[in-house]
C-alpha cells in the first residue's frame, strides 16, 4: 500500500537519524521491531480498532506490554503515534527503518531458495559473489523448496538470480512461444 508507506517514510527517517546521531541504530532497531510486532498481533489490532479504547489507555497498555524493553524517546515515539492515530503504521515503520539502516551499514539480507540443501562451503561461497556483485556484506538465509527441481533463485533486496530448473524451463517456453 502505497499510503501506509507515504505515512511512514518520515517517522522512518526522523527515527533512522536520531539513531544514527546517536550512534544507537542496533538499539532503536530492536525497539521498533518488538513495536511492530506488538502492533501487528490480531489481539492487540482489535484493541486499537476499539473506539471505546482511549488513547491514553492504549497507550498505557502498550507501553505496559512492552516494559522496559523502549527508552524514553521510545516511549516518547509510541505516545506520538497514538495521539496521531498512527500506531497501526509502526510495522511499515520499522520495516523502512531497517532498509535505511542496512544501507547506512552497507548490508543487505539474502534469501537462498534451493532444491536441495546448501552446504557450509556453497554458503559461504554464494556469500563472497554476491558481496562482489552487490557491494555489501550479505547475511544469508537458506531453505529448500523441492519444487524448483534443481538449481536455486537468490533474492537480495531487489535482485532476484533464477538460476532455478523451473526457472531455466520457463525462459525456455517463453523463447519457443515467440
Amino acid at each position: 500500500m502505497a499510503e501506509i508507506s507515504t505515512i511512514a517514510r518520515p517517522y522512518a527517517q526522523a527515527i533512522f537519524e536520531l539513531a544514527q546521531e546517536q550512534s544507537k541504530l542496533q538499539q532503536w532497531s530492536d525497539m521498533l521491531q518488538l513495536a511492530a510486532q506488538l502492533a501487528g498481533n490480531e489481539d492487540m489490532q482489535a484493541v486499537m480498532g476499539n473506539t471505546s479504547v482511549t488513547k491514553a489507555q492504549l497507550t498505557e497498555l502498550f507501553l505496559g506490554i512492552c516494559g522496559n524493553n523502549l527508552t524514553d524517546e521510545g516511549a516518547n515515539l509510541i505516545k506520538l503515534l497514538v495521539e496521531n492515530r498512527r500506531l497501526s503504521v509502526l510495522p511499515e515503520i520499522a520495516q523502512q527503518f531497517e532498509t535505511l539502516k542496512a544501507e547506512a551499514e552497507k548490508t543487505i539480507e539474502a534469501e537462498v531458495v534451493s532444491a536441495f540443501e546448501v552446504s557450509a562451503e556453497h554458503q559461504q561461497l554464494l556469500q563472497q559473489q554476491l558481496k562482489k556483485r552487490l557491494g555489501r556484506e550479505v547475511s544469508l538465509t537458506c531453505r529448500v523448496d523441492e519444487s524448483l527441481l534443481g538449481g536455486a533463485v537468490i533474492k537480495a533486496g531487489d535482485t532476484v538470480i533464477d538460476g532455478s530448473t523451473l526457472g531455466q524451463l520457463r525462459k525456455l517456453s517463453i523463447q519457443l512461444a515467440s
